[in-house]
């Protein structure tokens, strides 16, 4: 079962992407903020990680600093919860975060599974 790590810090929102992925049977760990995402991100593996970029701005820079060591060691595709197109480029440019993929709020519940399991399906044909 892939494992996706979710860092949000909306209750309700993290509770309805936990129930879109758990449905595409995915197994999810969730993390409310920075610091719990980079705990999470050190002690496990992970097949996916989708952040929603509403965090505060001081979790987001130490969260991308241990994204970027996590991936050194296990490279994994990186999908970020947006508000608009505009942000796609401060998020490389603020946080050195290249994501893989963006998905823009409000969104589908069908987009966001189809997203996930494009990025996994392209991840399954790299390795």
């Amino acid at each position: 079962m892939k494992k996706i790590l979710v860092i949000e810090d909306d209750l309700l929102m993290i509770r309805v992407l936990e129930l879109i992925l758990k449905r595409e049977g995915f197994d999810t760990e969730l993390a409310f903020n920075g610091k719990e995402a980079i705990l999470n991100l050190v002690l496990n593996d992970y097949d996916l990680v989708l952040i929603d970029l509403k965090l505060p701005f001081d979790d987001l820079r130490e969260m991308a600093d241990q994204i970027r060591r996590s991936q050194a060691a296990r490279p994994f595709p990186i999908m970020v919860i947006i508000l608009g197109a505009f942000m796609e480029t401060a998020i490389n440019d603020w946080f050195g975060i290249e994501a893989d993929e963006f998905i823009y709020k409000p969104f589908v519940p069908q987009a966001l599974a189809s997203k996930v399991n494009g990025l996994l399906k392209v991840r399954r044909l790299q390795d």
